[in-house]
């Protein structure tokens, strides 16, 4: 057993009942039998190592079709053919090929980008999610723009079905929301650290960015990375993970999942913060005021509209009344979507800002992918994308 498949059944069960007390947040009961196995699934440890080109069946989902890649366990099996058309959005249903093309050293960052793009298994605007943009507003301007919260619905079995999302969701209560304070990281929580990335890196996303980071020779701690899962688990892990001082105190006090997809509270505002679950159960609860969109930056070259089905948006919100002014988030993505992007960022690019154009399926955002790396380049101090300019 490696230290990522260690994970002993009355671990699993604390797991366990902490994501049913979490979603219960939301009013979606675990409590049934049929609940308990999609759970059981979610955090059952799996071998260490999956071999490129082996292939198992398609699981299957609860009308018979075949389960997504990327929110599953279906391995990615790399060839040099071409890939059949990714969708346009992809389908709560939809189930692409298990054969992709192998990254090589001349991919492109903005080219792998896109292919995670294509990969991810995101949920459905208008189906299994619904938002309301209402106003848009100038980042300097304080008016409140919208009455209304931005998130309206969210398909309950979203969390409760997808593994990557259940166990993403029991992360986000761990942590401390202000710099300054010492984090206290408990055992029952590393367990969950690793259940989520055991979850993640089942995914065609998650395997396609280790591949990209081999092909490109990506080192790290000046040793290249292997080929080896478990391996590149444990560097998800200390990247990820592994507590830093972000408050100059000396207290071990932020990381960088905490910084990105959790949020924290520095000199009285609102710093990372860049994930829509996060955003979506703290609305739900009360905590963040939806206080308006904001355009892209280029605003001579955003010809399209921003509405309701964008998978891209830059808002302004407060988090129990401290201030975002201006942060920009993907919408409807999977978690290991968002993991493989900004790990790729930080392995494989010497750039703390990587400018790219993504095709969201006819809709066209020039992005900045950006990178601040931590502890001597050890640790994400932060990432997320900058919109800077939206069209058709």
């Amino acid at each position: 057993m490696g230290f990522f498949d260690d994970l002993k059944a009355a671990a699993i069960e604390k797991v366990k009942e902490k994501v049913k007390e979490e979603l219960a947040e939301l009013g979606i009961d675990l409590d049934e039998d049929e609940d308990d196995a999609d759970i059981d699934e979610a955090l059952e440890p799996e071998p260490e190592e999956i071999a490129a080109g082996e292939s198992s069946p398609p699981a299957q989902d609860d009308d018979g079709g075949e389960r997504p890649v990327s929110a599953w366990s279906t391995p990615l099996n790399v060839t040099t053919s071409s890939p059949p058309s990714a969708p346009a959005v992809a389908s709560s249903n939809y189930s692409p090929s298990t054969s992709f093309p192998s990254p090589d050293a001349d991919t492109t960052f903005n080219e792998a980008v896109q292919k995670l793009w294509d990969l991810d298994a995101r949920l459905i605007p208008n189906q299994d999610y619904k938002i309301d943009v209402q106003s848009s507003k100038h980042p300097c301007n304080k008016e409140d723009a919208a009455d209304e919260p931005l998130f309206t619905y969210v398909k309950p079995a979203v969390f409760r079905k997808r593994p990557t999302f259940t166990t993403f969701v029991a992360l986000l209560n761990n942590y401390s929301t202000y710099t300054g304070e010492e984090e206290d990281v408990t055992e029952q929580e590393l367990q969950e650290n690793r259940a989520f990335l055991n979850e993640v890196m089942k995914t065609a996303p998650m395997k396609y960015c280790h591949q990209y980071c081999i092909a490109k020779g990506c080192t790290y701690k000046g040793k290249e990375i292997s080929g080896s899962e478990s391996e590149f688990k444990r560097i998800l892990n200390s990247i990820w993970f592994e507590l830093y001082s972000r408050s100059g105190r000396r207290n071990m006090d932020s990381s960088g999942f905490e910084h990105v997809f959790v949020g924290e509270v520095k000199n009285g505002q609102v710093s990372g913060f860049h994930n829509w679950i996060m955003f979506y159960l703290e609305e739900k609860r009360g905590n963040v005021d939806f206080r308006g969109y904001i355009k892209p930056k280029c605003r001579e070259s955003s010809t399209a509209e921003t509405n309701d089905d964008d998978p891209v948006l830059t808002l302004q919100f407060r988090w129990n009344g401290v201030e975002k002014f201006v942060g920009t988030c993907f919408i409807g993505v999977t978690p290991e979507f968002e993991m493989a992007l900004y790990t790729m960022a930080f392995l494989a690019s010497d750039e703390d800002e990587n400018v790219i154009t993504l095709d969201a399926g006819g809709e066209m955002f020039d992005l900045n992918v950006k990178c601040h790396k931590y502890d001597r380049n050890t640790k994400v101090g932060s990432c997320y994308v900058e919109a800077l300019a939206h069209y058709e």
